[in-house]
Formats: C-alpha cells, sequence, structure tokens
C-alpha cells in the first residue's frame, strides 16, 4: 500500500469522482446492509472529516476479509460537506448531537451489532488486511479483550517527504523498544485510530464521556481498564493518519492520560 496513491482523493466530494469509482463505493455500501449479523463492527466518529473522508471510505472499500462487517458513521455535528458525501455513498450515518469524541464513540457502541467493536478515524488510510488483522486473534485467545496497532503518518494531500519517512521509521523503532518494557509503556501509545474490543467487555465499562481532556486520554484509559479484565494484544499493521498538531519536542508521545489516573 502506498499511501500517496490516495492523493487525487484529498478534498474532494463524491461529485469529483469518476462514475464507476462513485458506482463502486455505492455498491460497497450497498452490500454491507445486507450483512444481518457482522462479527465486526467499525465504528468512525465524523466532525472535520470532509479533505481526507473519501480517501478514508476507499481504503475500506479495499479491505480484504470473508469475517461479515459493518461501517457505522458517527456523526457528532459534521459540516454538510461531510454529511453530503456519506449521503450520496449510501453509508449508516448514526447522529449523536452531543459534542465529543467519547460521546460519539459511546454512541457507537450501543449501536454496534458485532461481537467485535474496530474503532476507527476518518483521517486513517487502512491496511487491507487490517480487520483480519485486528479481529482473528479474539477467536484464537479468548482471554483476549484488545487488539491494537500503532499508525505511521502521513503530510498533507497524503505525500510522504523524507523526512517524514524518516520520522515514520523513528516512531515505528521507538515503539517496537517501548513493546518491551512493560504494559504501562505500551499503553501510553494506544490510540483509536487502532483499536478493537471485545463489545461484551466494553459495555459495561463505556467511554468516559465526562472526559474534559484532549483527544487520546478516552483511548488509554479505556485500555487500562481492558486490561484489569483480560489480555491485550500488538497487532502490526500498515496504517497512515493525518499527521498530529506539534508536540513538545522533549515528549513526543505524551500520555495525557496521567492527569487523570494514579498508577
Amino acid at each position: 500500500m502506498d499511501i500517496r496513491d490516495y492523493s487525487k482523493y484529498f478534498d474532494i466530494t463524491s461529485n469529483d469522482l469518476h462514475i464507476d469509482e462513485l458506482k463502486h463505493l455505492q455498491m460497497y455500501f450497498s452490500l454491507l446492509k445486507l450483512v444481518e449479523k457482522p462479527i465486526a463492527s467499525l465504528v468512525i466518529p465524523v466532525y472535520r472529516a470532509k479533505e481526507t473522508l473519501l480517501a478514508h471510505v476507499i481504503s475500506l472499500s479495499n479491505l480484504k476479509t470473508i469475517i461479515p462487517y459493518e461501517v457505522l458513521f458517527i456523526d457528532n455535528n459534521a459540516d454538510e460537506i461531510t454529511l453530503n458525501i456519506l449521503d450520496q455513498l449510501g453509508a449508516t450515518v448514526i447522529k449523536e448531537q452531543k459534542q465529543g469524541i467519547t460521546y460519539a464513540r459511546q454512541k457507537g457502541l450501543e449501536c454496534a451489532k458485532g461481537e467485535i467493536i474496530c474503532t476507527m478515524d476518518p483521517d486513517t488510510i487502512y491496511d487491507p488486511y487490517y480487520i483480519d488483522k485486528m479481529v482473528l486473534p479474539f477467536f484464537k485467545d479468548k482471554d483476549l479483550v484488545l487488539c491494537c496497532s500503532v499508525s505511521k503518518s502521513y503530510e498533507n494531500n497524503f505525500q510522504l517527504s523524507t523526512k517524514m519517512q524518516l520520522r515514520n521509521w523513528i516512531k515505528e523503532k521507538y515503539f517496537k523498544r517501548k513493546l518491551s518494557q512493560g504494559f504501562m509503556n505500551r499503553i501510553k501509545h494506544v490510540r483509536a485510530v487502532a483499536m478493537a474490543m471485545r463489545k461484551n467487555t466494553l459495555i459495561p465499562l463505556g467511554y468516559p464521556i465526562d472526559l474534559k481532556a484532549v483527544a487520546g486520554c478516552d483511548d488509554g484509559m479505556i485500555a487500562i481498564q481492558l486490561n484489569l479484565i483480560g489480555k491485550c494484544k500488538y497487532v502490526s499493521a500498515n496504517i497512515f493518519t493525518a499527521l498530529p498538531p506539534p508536540r513538545d519536542p522533549g515528549k513526543p508521545f505524551p500520555f495525557c492520560n496521567e492527569r487523570f489516573i494514579k498508577f
């Protein structure tokens, strides 16, 4: 998968697609609606997503799996262009008026039909075998409650400069080193862009909807609670997400949950 192949879909609408591409996506979503008993539910909150949404959707339509699944977009007061794209494609959209990512994820959890919840983001391009990699481990190990992965980053317009490729290489090496340093080091890097969880385990916990903090806190807090219940597993997957905002150079991967939870 070359993330740069998606650059032609950056900041366009469904009206800009070739008619064959449009029909392909419409067929994809119409077939998804025929799945009565999904095993996996892909839950994708949308708020500010219009620039990257079509590329994200195309990556979903390229998923290769025999596992029945559903795709749920959670409208968390998204912009009109985003909603028009989803409507024209025939995607399943569920409204959550309360503003905030945890409200949106909680709504998706409550509406999902699948045994496994995959939380995903609309600024992310996913490995074609993502579902198999994230979902199959749950059926090999009954004690597994969380699968997670780490994503690489792309720049504006789905570009990968030499500097960005070096950054991604360092990030991968950094994360692999942290994996060997125990659960609490690993959990500081969990992000909802690449998490899969058992629904029956997650439902009693729920999302911390009263959390007043930057994005990312809820992901780690959920992961910590799940770790107290069962096993957590890191999965290697080829995922690219939008470059995050600048961070403190001394803490390239800060864990905001530290201000809320005493370890």
